[in-house]
């Protein structure tokens, strides 16, 4: 779908947005079924990086970036520019100038399934960029791609308006749809998180929250033969 600019999307309550704040990843992954997280290869430049805002999508002509650069156009603060390269990898998506563009207009960060370039310069500023990897090679600048059109970067869906968020484990994309009712689960399951790890600490076995105390050997009972298990079967 090359050849659309649409400057007319909806973005969540900036309220809602700020509730993301306080939500891991991991967390969002857990509650929307072990979806939305995309895929191992999207990682942060920056170790501690935290990244949410919502989603400004670039879908770009495979070695060619000019649809980025007018994507910088449309940014608003609190936007995340998330670019699909079009599969072409072997050329830079995004560079340190453009970082500093995409600053100027609020946005907050970037991600990308292409390489970027200008890593020392954009470690520096501490700009939040998740992406695939790493090129010196700059790409072409006439084809255009589109702005703000459903995209597929880390193998999730992302639509215009979608809440990104991103850290150390990676970044998970939540529905603008359903961001209102993801966040109130969210939430509940951090809560449940953080008591979880007091709950290991004072010796009780990780998901015994959830589960009860035997839940590996209730799941495993049947399924494997145990040899040498002492007597009393301790845990």
């Amino acid at each position: 779908m090359y050849g659309y600019v649409n400057y007319n999307i909806e973005r969540p309550p900036a309220e809602l947005v700020q509730r993301f704040h306080n939500i891991w990843a991991s967390t969002l992954c857990d509650v929307m079924g072990r979806h939305g997280g995309m895929g191992h290869e999207i990682r942060p430049i920056l170790e501690g990086t935290r990244l949410v805002g919502t989603a400004l999508t670039v879908l770009s002509f495979p070695g060619d970036n000019i649809t980025t650069h007018k994507a910088l156009q449309l940014a608003q603060p609190g936007d995340v520019l998330v670019i699909d390269d079009g599969g072409g990898h072997n050329t830079a998506a995004f560079g340190h100038n453009m970082s500093l563009r995409a600053k100027s207009a609020g946005a907050v960060g970037v991600v990308t399934n292409g390489a970027i370039r200008d890593l020392q310069l954009i470690r520096k500023d501490q700009f939040p960029i998740f992406c695939s990897g790493v090129c010196p090679r700059s790409p072409q600048k006439n084809t255009p791609g589109s702005v703000n059109v459903p995209i597929q970067v880390g193998g999730v869906v992302v639509s215009p308006g979608d809440v990104v968020v991103g850290d150390d484990d990676g970044v998970a994309i939540v529905p603008a749809a359903d961001a209102t009712g993801i966040i109130r689960e969210a939430e509940k399951r951090m809560e449940m998180e953080h008591q979880q790890a007091e709950d290991i600490r004072a010796g009780k076995v990780p998901l015994e929250i959830l589960y009860g105390a035997s839940w590996v050997d209730d799941i495993l009972r049947g399924k494997i033969r145990e040899i040498g298990k002492a007597s009393d079967g301790g845990r």
